[in-house]
């Protein structure tokens, strides 16, 4: 299937399906200084952009107008919500945590002037640490999302960082964490890996949110899942990569060599909507082996950053992005399809970013979607929906058998 758009009166441009999801208008569009080093890039770049088709999933639509079933979910539920969560940050007044930030900026960076600002932040941080050293860190209330969730029926993914044990080549934006690092959980002082263990017996997803440049290499990838599945006692299916930093010509095959079933990196850091035109799972390709991988991406559609954040992104009130959150909920539900939202843990402390996960859950709720984590989405669609939404081995797109 091709998607016809109308351009302007005099032409017409031909969206296809097919070369659309294997990351083909993505890796032609990539800008010519992309590089490990560089932002992945965001919305702009993106084709659907350009053509003004972001908010719309234009290949579920036309699978649906082409006389298709929709997705069938459990319990004949109209679509599902997959609720995931990136753990960038597990406390807020950390001197060691600190410490370890300006032991990385120190060796990634040769700008005197930014190894000036680092001291003068750690500094501050310091400052701060000490100020608050009496007092209940404001993050340590990870037990807060698992409630609001349960409440509603739901349970969740959680990304953690594997620890800087585990990583051979830092970069400055990376988490700053260790595994043994003491929080409090559900007023319980413990171990950062004690809080992991507690979170996945509860019943919640532990996926991994590897480092900045794990997106190609294979070998530390495994390094980061083995040590994130030591603490688990279990294996680790799903991944979303820190800052969604992915290049589709090499992340798809990096990520299936290292053993993942699952990734949810494929959405925008500074938008929403839908990177691929589809709001439904699928298999990720390879573009330098042509071949089809064992992975299967679940889209991430909405990330609380995007929406909220006032210095970059969409930078929306409360009211608005929850309009937006609307309006990509109804596209997605039109279609039967999977609805990915991404809120990070630290920012519990912002008032605004807070209410609107609340407020969109509850939303959520009234529509009865399937809520989950990214591995039962990735594990029910291979049962019951993969067969039925295949690319075929021509140039149509997606085609039934």
């Amino acid at each position: 299937m091709c998607f016809l758009l109308e351009k302007h009166p005099a032409s017409h441009m031909t969206i296809n399906h097919k070369k659309l999801l294997q990351g083909r208008y993505e890796a032609e569009r990539l800008p010519s200084d992309f590089s490990p080093d560089r932002i992945a890039p965001d919305f702009s770049f993106n084709i659907l952009n350009h053509l003004g088709l972001l908010y719309r999933p234009i290949v579920d639509e036309d699978i649906i107008a082409n006389g298709r079933q929709k997705p069938i979910w459990p319990d004949g539920k109209p679509f599902a919500v997959c609720l995931t969560h990136d753990v960038d940050d597990v406390s807020l007044y950390s001197a060691r945590q600190s410490l370890r930030s300006i032991q990385k900026r120190f060796t990634n960076n040769s700008n005197a002037v930014k190894k000036f600002k680092s001291l003068a932040g750690f500094g501050i941080d310091i400052v701060n640490a000490g100020i608050h050293l009496h007092e209940n860190d404001p993050l340590h209330c990870y037990e807060h999302w698992l409630k609001a969730e349960k409440k509603i029926g739901a349970y969740s993914t959680f990304f953690f960082w594997p620890g800087l044990r585990s990583v051979t080549k830092p970069h400055h934006t990376d988490c700053t964490y260790e595994l043994y690092d003491s929080v409090i959980f559900d007023n319980q002082t413990c171990t950062v890996a004690e809080m992991i263990q507690e979170i996945d017996r509860q019943g919640w997803e532990i996926g991994l949110h590897p480092s900045w440049y794990s997106f190609t290499d294979v070998d530390e990838l495994k390094r980061q899942k083995e040590s994130l599945e030591e603490t688990l006692g279990h294996e680790i299916l799903s991944i979303r990569q820190h800052y969604l930093h992915y290049d589709i010509r090499i992340t798809p095959a990096i990520h299936a060599e290292a053993g993942f079933k699952y990734d949810s990196t494929l959405g925008f850091n500074d938008n929403v909507g839908f990177r691929f035109g589809t709001s439904y799972p699928w298999h990720l390709y390879d573009l330098k082996s042509e071949k089809e991988l064992s992975i299967i991406e679940i889209p991430l559609i909405i990330q609380d950053g995007a929406l909220l954040n006032p210095d970059k992104g969409m930078r929306l009130d409360e009211d608005t992005a929850f309009t937006y959150i609307e309006l990509i909920t109804e596209a997605v539900e039109q279609v039967g399809g999977v609805l990915t939202l991404l809120w990070h843990p630290n920012h519990i402390i912002k008032e605004e970013w807070w209410n609107l996960y609340i407020k969109t859950l509850a939303y959520l709720k009234l529509k009865n979607p399937w809520f989950t984590s990214v591995k039962d989405i990735g594990q029910w669609w291979s049962q019951q929906n993969l067969n039925n939404f295949k690319l075929d081995n021509t140039d149509k797109g997606i085609v039934n058998d």
